[in-house]
């Protein structure tokens, strides 16, 4: 039976430690561990687009943008402002990964230093909200103390080599073809394959085209102990 596959937006909120803004912190999230999707892993504020984020004959852009928005609120007490948030990246739940599926635009906004101290995990969908450095998330990962869905851990690396700017002039042309990876077992563990892996193509599922910045990517994740682990 083919799944639906449900609109859904994350929302990656930076703010500036101090005067340089190399290195912005950004608000996470771990998720409960009785969720029936991604139980106890870290990450962005986000969720469905919900009918009412269609409001006032919103098109499908507005409605994925609003969606982004409220979450923000829902989840981390987070408000962001509409206009100020940027579309750049899209991800597609593999075939057979989850009973859930998603589409998942990725949005990026800013924030200034003084705000955002009320952020504060929800306490039903959302726990243990924090601010941090890509870095110092990346380092709890590597120490398996937190678990990364394979997208969220793509964002966290890319944020912490310093290329998030770039996202800022990708233009909504560039990001709406989704990047959908495959998922297959691998001896005892699991392959996250991406488009660009080699093999992807003759493995089973739906199959994607390759974006051009999924090259920038590892080409597969596998699932090593209590993380995910990006192989080159």
């Amino acid at each position: 039976m083919t799944r639906a596959v449900q609109p859904a937006a994350t929302v990656v909120v930076l703010r500036p430690r101090g005067p340089s803004d190399d290195a912005p912190e950004l608000y996470m999230l771990r998720r409960s561990s009785k969720s029936a999707f991604m139980p106890d892993a870290l990450v962005f504020p986000g969720g469905r687009v919900e009918a009412e984020d269609g409001v006032d004959g919103s098109d499908e852009d507005q409605s994925f943008a609003r969606a982004a928005q409220r979450e923000c609120v829902e989840e981390a007490s987070l408000s962001v402002e509409l206009d100020r948030l940027r579309w750049f990246d899209t991800w597609k739940t593999p075939s057979g990964e989850s009973p859930r599926r998603f589409v998942a635009r990725f949005y990026l906004t800013t924030i200034a230093a003084d705000q955002g101290h009320d952020a504060i995990a929800d306490g039903v969908e959302t726990r243990a909200g924090r601010w941090a450095s890509a870095a110092a998330i990346l380092d709890q990962w590597r120490a398996e103390q937190v678990d990364l869905p394979p997208p969220t851990l793509s964002v966290l690396l890319s944020l912490a080599a310093g290329d998030w700017r770039t996202w800022l002039e990708r233009p909504p042309a560039c990001v709406r073809e989704p990047i959908l990876p495959k998922v297959i077992p691998v001896d005892s563990s699991l392959h996250i394959v991406m488009p660009h892996d080699p093999d992807y193509a003759g493995l089973p599922g739906d199959t994607g085209s390759v974006p051009e910045r999924v090259l920038a990517l590892p080409r597969r994740f596998v699932r090593a102990g209590q993380r995910w682990v990006p192989q080159p």
